[in-house]
């Protein structure tokens, strides 16, 4: 089968590896152009730009010169609205990797907000791409359970192994097969805002959490003014006022709403990530202090 992939984020990486090792011949692999990225706003490629030789295309015309005389596009996470017109080049259409179980947690984050929900159960759904966002019909599902001590950063790792198995059974069925229609309650994952980053130590413990594991680590409190990205949490028995920070036994602790967080990794700012003990080992507490 001749394919047309376009992907952008590291997610895409081991299906792309998959595809390239298979008896499919990939056409073309398409990713978003380079950006400016740091300090010095340097054009900088996307993951899968950085990884393999790809188009990068502006525009749909330039996308459907990629597209003509292909049999099926794969799209993984590729950032743009793709058009009918678009999805109807390739001979077999068009189809995605998505990573939740369709239809729950359709659109940009499901990785970050099935992990903000506390869920144990999640997956990854191919499916045929048609003009709704994530509403096409399926092809193939497979189920992760979710660890407890997962983050985004290793559900994403998971999931993405997952996403190339599910890609080649697709790619084994699509010929002959016919893909279900989406049955079920639909949730949606909206893309992250900043403000929701702030975390709010008035919540339960498992909330303030469960944020954590899916939005970090880019979640943040502060303290004595300055902000502190907090990227991982235990849960402990501990009990402290909401938002007031002790040290016990040489761990830092964090009030909530009901039991304290033990904070067990911070990124104060203009410094590197360290454990909650080396941010203790650097500041002198005084008793009362508060995250804010």
């Amino acid at each position: 089968m001749k394919l047309v992939i376009a992907a952008t984020p590291s997610v895409a990486l081991p299906t792309i590896e998959a595809l390239k090792n298979s008896e499919h011949e990939i056409a073309h692999l398409i990713t978003q152009p380079d950006k400016p990225a740091g300090r010095g706003r340097v054009l900088t490629p996307t993951p899968v730009g950085s990884k393999f030789e790809c188009q990068k295309p502006n525009n749909e015309n330039e996308i459907s010169e990629l597209l003509t005389g292909s049999d099926l596009l794969i799209t993984i996470g590729y950032g743009r609205i793709l058009s009918e017109k678009i999805l109807n080049l390739p001979r077999l259409g068009g189809v995605n990797l998505h990573f939740s179980l369709l239809p729950k947690w359709r659109g940009a984050a499901p990785v970050q907000r099935s992990l903000q929900a506390g869920d144990k159960l999640t997956g990854v759904t191919v499916f045929q791409m048609d003009q709704g966002v994530d509403t096409g019909a399926i092809w193939v599902q497979q189920e992760f359970k979710i660890p407890d001590s997962y983050y985004a950063s290793d559900l994403f790792e998971s999931l993405a192994i997952v996403g190339r198995g599910a890609i080649l059974e697709t790619l084994n069925c699509i010929e002959t097969g016919k893909p279900v229609p989406q049955t079920g309650a639909v949730s949606f994952a909206s893309k992250i805002s900043s403000e929701e980053l702030r975390i709010d130590w008035g919540s339960t413990s498992v909330t303030i959490r469960n944020l954590i594991r899916g939005l970090g680590p880019n979640t943040y409190t502060t303290f004595r003014g300055e902000k502190i990205l907090v990227s991982k949490v235990e849960f402990s028995t501990v009990k402290l006022p909401a938002s007031e920070i002790a040290i016990i036994d040489r761990k830092l602790y964090v009030g909530t709403l009901d039991s304290a967080l033990q904070i067990s990794q911070v990124t104060p700012s203009g410094k590197r990530a360290m454990t909650g003990s080396d941010f203790v080992n650097g500041v002198r507490l005084r008793a009362g202090e508060s995250f804010e």
